[in-house]
């Protein structure tokens, strides 16, 4: 019997006491574990600061080059600051200034590692951050839908030439008559709040060329004139009375009818048939102000959801309205109904709301919107994670640690463990360089005991010289993805039964085709019969079926050893081939 123990959380605060007491290493391990299970805001931008070699938090801290790793910094600033991710401390102004200063360097450094990515290397980014909110069950697939659906969330204010900043004042810039009435707001608002080096004001600023470090908290500008947009702004339909490009809506009776607009104070116009069917929605900043007018038989309602004098248009996740990362993610509508269906199928109570906004919007928006949605809906139910495991290695090669929870049917998998036959574990150990030679090490027993050692070792894991359930899994994946034809196919017969991993038979076809690429007789008699079956997720195909069969047989294939033909029996109902009869 497999005994799994429960899982213990940490703290931010835990991996700084585990530095002092042990290694770094060793903190980065809880600070993975926080960031990746808890989302936790701190946690995301410390190993974003590690990986990037900057040190945020932490100034007075040497730089540790071993853990470079430029894409892992990008993953872990995205997760910390990612469109609409919000941290706040609202309730101390020292705190929230500190959050506000964090959030400023870790958003410099994403911005800096983002510009110098390679196009391969934004992808993989892009990868990471799917397998680890895949990794966290329904909620994290309505994240994924989230930063995909372009009606949830509209393009980042990043995305204007200028933003407005609450900066610091240069007395030189104006007239005594502009500043004299603000150095009055300045003296009086200081009796109520911490003095500032100069007096702040409201600026619209280039954004590569904003300097965060003599940027204030927006709250020092409450109260303080906001300066006209910029022309340019207004010309690329994002500030005065300048309509978005995307027309979000819906047909028939309760339709959006149209036209969501951002403007400077992010105005949202909406044509809604019948007032009791107008959506006004997407909370979006804190102006609570609504007006509703006729127009003909169709109410319109014009929202004034923008922060006010903050100006930071869609608060786009950043503190007080800041900008948030340049992501890796383009907004699609069917990729974000993927996404809301998995969750739905999951359960999340929310994700119904999502699936039914998605649908409308490309009902709306497409000429076909009836295969987009089939295409979706199939995508929903054998969607697939990017990777076997979490990938990427340090400057110094140390793999990045995986820190998924195991759902239900991965425990469920792993108790099943026993039916992963020896002569594949040794043959994995024996493609990886852990050799058993027995003139070498001794009987079988000492040399297996030896090689995992030494592969635990290698991966930085308590070398007890025995494999856990998870591990003896790991070491299929790892030498599957590292070419090897055996290990494929046995990787895609656990996955046709379900041992070790959950059954997914899109996958298990995914590594038999892996394999019998090289010609290896077992994967490609098992893809004849997978093709002969067509179980869930697979298009049966006679056709294929035999061409994969009859190479299979001039190697040399002999039926009998087939461990997937009980999958015929259980699919077409009839008795097992003569092969399966042991």
């Amino acid at each position: 019997m497999v005994v799994f123990a429960p899982t213990t959380f940490a703290d931010y605060a835990d991996g700084g006491r585990t530095e002092q007491a042990m290694t770094l290493p060793d903190a980065v391990k809880v600070w993975r574990q926080e960031a990746w299970q808890r989302d936790d805001f701190l946690a995301q931008v410390r190993l974003g600061d590690l990986y990037s070699g900057s040190q945020s938090i932490a100034p007075g801290e040497s730089k540790n080059p071993s853990f470079a790793d430029p894409v892992e910094a990008y993953v872990w600033y995205f997760m910390a600051l990612r469109p609409f991710r919000d941290y706040r401390a609202d309730d101390n102004s020292n705190a929230a200034d500190t959050i506000y200063s964090v959030r400023n360097n870790a958003l410099n450094n994403a911005e800096h590692i983002y510009n110098s990515m390679t196009f391969e290397q934004r992808l993989d980014a892009r990868a990471r951050i799917l397998y680890i909110l895949s990794s966290r069950g329904a909620e994290g697939f309505l994240t994924l839908g989230r930063i995909h659906s372009s009606d949830v969330y509209p393009a980042p204010p990043s995305q204007k030439p200028f933003i407005l900043v609450c900066r610091q004042s240069f007395w030189a810039r104006n007239s005594w008559d502009y500043w004299f009435p603000r150095l009055i707001r300045w003296i009086v608002s200081s009796v109520w709040s911490p003095a500032h080096d100069r007096m702040p004001y409201w600026n619209w600023v280039r954004v590569e060329a904003v300097d965060w470090k003599h940027v204030y908290t927006d709250r020092a500008c409450d109260g303080m004139p906001v300066p006209p947009e910029p022309q340019e702004n207004v010309a690329q339909g994002w500030g005065g009375n300048g309509m978005g490009a995307a027309n979000q809506g819906w047909g028939g009776n309760g339709a959006i009818a149209g036209n969501q607009a951002g403007a400077g104070n992010g105005v949202v116009a909406l044509n809604g048939d019948g007032a009791g069917r107008q959506m006004a929605g997407a909370a979006i900043g804190a102006s609570p102000n609504v007006q509703i007018a006729g127009q003909g038989g169709n109410g319109v309602a014009l929202i004034n959801a923008g922060g006010g004098n903050n100006g930071g248009g869609f608060g786009g996740g950043g503190y007080y309205g800041m900008r948030s990362v340049s992501s890796v993610f383009v907004a699609n509508d069917a990729e974000a109904l993927t996404y809301f269906l998995i969750a739905q199928s999951l359960g999340h109570p929310l994700a119904g709301a999502y699936v039914a906004n998605e649908r409308g919007a490309i009902r709306y928006n497409n000429g076909d919107p009836g295969r987009i949605i089939a295409d979706a809906e199939k995508r929903a139910r054998f969607w697939m994670a990017p990777y076997e495991y979490y990938p990427g290695t340090t400057s110094t090669g140390d793999l990045h640690s995986d820190e998924s929870l195991l759902s239900f049917e991965q425990r469920a998998a792993l108790a099943r463990f026993r039916e992963i036959p020896l002569p594949a574990i040794v043959a994995a150990l024996d493609f990886r360089g852990y050799r058993m030679n027995p003139r070498l090490c001794g009987p079988l027993p000492v040399c297996l005991h030896n090689a995992v050692t030494q592969f635990q070792t290698a991966l930085k894991w308590d070398p007890t010289g025995w494999l856990s359930p998870i591990q003896m899994v790991r070491l299929i994946q790892m030498t599957a993805v590292d070419g090897d034809a055996i290990a494929q196919d046995r990787l895609g017969i656990m996955y046709a039964k379900g041992i070790g991993v959950p059954q997914n038979f899109v996958k298990a076809e995914k590594w038999f085709i892996k394999s019998a690429n090289q010609r290896y007789p077992d994967a490609l008699f098992n893809l004849s019969v997978l093709y002969r079956v067509g179980p869930n997720g697979i298009d049966p195909d006679e056709n294929k079926s035999n061409s994969y069969r009859q190479i299979a047989e001039r190697a040399g294939y002999a039926q009998a050893r087939c461990e997937l033909l009980y999958l015929m029996a259980d699919a077409t109902g009839h008795d097992r081939p003569e092969g399966a009869r042991r």
